[in-house]
């Protein structure tokens, strides 16, 4: 319940100080690779806010689902659109991101007594967002980000990838 409370309140007033087009909403699933413990599924959604057309910051949430492993993610990322660099009403868009991420290990081997039940690790990150964009506010998204070294891991996962499908909706 209280993370839930801290996400509404960390929206409403993120969205209190957003301008029209700056403030964004995307909903990704897909899946899990390339991790030692196989594949699996994953879910993540993010609230964005674009300071110019082509640069912001992207605070995103994720949840892995591989085997008896439940990665939960938030992450804090800066996010570059290459083509809104040349154009910035093109329909077609390319975004580099990159930044940091604390993550949850809820498999049931861990049973610690830290902050979060499971193993806490950080990771730093990496992605490639090609998108299209089908009005003002909606555009389609295909995703690949790349988690190349997990910090203070105490499970097998030590890197991983995640190749999605979603939504972005600007306000």
């Amino acid at each position: 319940m209280k993370k839930i409370l801290l996400v509404f309140a960390l929206s409403t007033s993120v969205l209190g100080f957003a301008q029209k087009g700056k403030m964004g909403v995307q909903f990704n699933a897909g899946a899990h690779l390339l991790s030692e413990a196989g594949t699996g599924l994953c879910f993540n959604t993010a609230l964005t806010y674009n300071f110019v057309p082509s640069f912001g910051l992207k605070l995103d949430g994720g949840l892995d689902l591989v085997g008896n492993d439940n990665l939960n993610r938030l992450g804090l990322q800066l996010n570059l659109n290459v083509v809104a660099l040349a154009n910035k009403d093109a329909k077609f868009g390319l975004e580099l991101h990159g930044g940091a991420a604390l993550l949850n290990n809820g498999n049931f081997l861990f049973n610690d007594t830290y902050l979060l039940r499971g193993d806490d690790m950080v990771a730093i990150m990496a992605g490639i967002t090609p998108s299209y964009r089908i009005s003002d506010h909606v555009r389609i998204l295909l995703d690949a980000t790349y988690m190349p070294k997990l910090y203070k891991i105490d499970g097998s996962i030590t890197k991983y990838m995640n190749a999605t499908v979603g939504v972005a909706y600007n306000f």
